[in-house]
């Protein structure tokens, strides 16, 4: 009989192996206790994969259309397999961040080109801005996130297999991708706070301006008064 096994990673996910859909929903209700700023319900991501025993198959495990062949059921082996696997789900649910937050901002660009600036309020353009540097924080927190494990610093034989499972992942292309957005992200900042700053220094000249003005009008209004007082002396 195949037993059930799972591995817990501290940013978030969990790799079951051999478990029901019904043990996993239990088991993730009862880990939800413990968790520290847990995931909204919609931002959970799940990847599945089959996984087989081949005894007379090659030594290396491999994996195919989605199909891991394992020889042995050794822990380490599987270990080793969870690591990229939950670093792929890791990377999908900020790829995902990513692409809502881009499309949701993308009407910026559009509005400055066509009215020369963003016809939103103060308030709106800041909550645009603290999301998206928030995003552009977490890309860079997953990017910690995708390192090699320490792990496999001390068991080096494990480190191709790491390797291939993560190139089958296409975790590299993936992480260069999301970096890439992230560019555009900071170029979307750069662009909110120019217009931020640069409203800011109008509607700051402006108030200047009507000040000057209001005090030119008070001193031509205080010569009038001084004027009509010498007159009224005169006669």
């Amino acid at each position: 009989m195949l037993r059930s096994e799972l591995f817990i990673f501290d940013y978030g996910v969990v790799v079951f192996w051999n478990w029901s859909p019904e043990e996993e929903a239990y088991f993730r209700r009862l880990l939800a206790q413990f968790a520290t700023h847990p995931f909204k319900v919609d931002d959970i991501e799940v990847e599945d994969f089959h996984f087989q025993y081949d005894l007379n198959g090659p030594i290396q495990p491999r994996i195919f259309n989605d199909m891991i062949t394992l020889k042995s059921a050794s822990p380490l082996i599987k270990l080793t397999i969870s690591h990229a696997c939950a670093q792929s789900v890791k990377l999908t649910l900020y790829e995902n961040m990513m692409e809502e937050t881009i499309e949701g901002t993308l009407p910026l660009p559009q509005m400055l080109s066509k009215y020369g600036e963003v016809k939103m309020s103060r308030n709106d353009v800041m909550r645009i801005i603290g999301k998206l540097f928030s995003l552009r924080m977490e890309v860079n927190l997953v990017s910690n996130v995708l390192d090699t494990p320490e792990i496999f610093w001390f068991e080096p034989e494990l480190d191709g297999l790491y390797n291939a499972i993560r190139g089958y992942l296409e975790i590299s292309q993936r992480a260069v991708v999301l970096n890439s957005r992230a560019s555009v992200l900071s170029d979307m900042l750069s662009m909110l706070s120019e217009h931020m700053n640069s409203k800011e220094m109008t509607n700051i000249t402006v108030i200047i301006i009507l000040l000057i003005l209001l005090a030119c009008v008070i001193a031509v209004a205080e010569v009038y008064v001084k004027v009509l007082r010498v007159r009224a002396g005169m006669e």
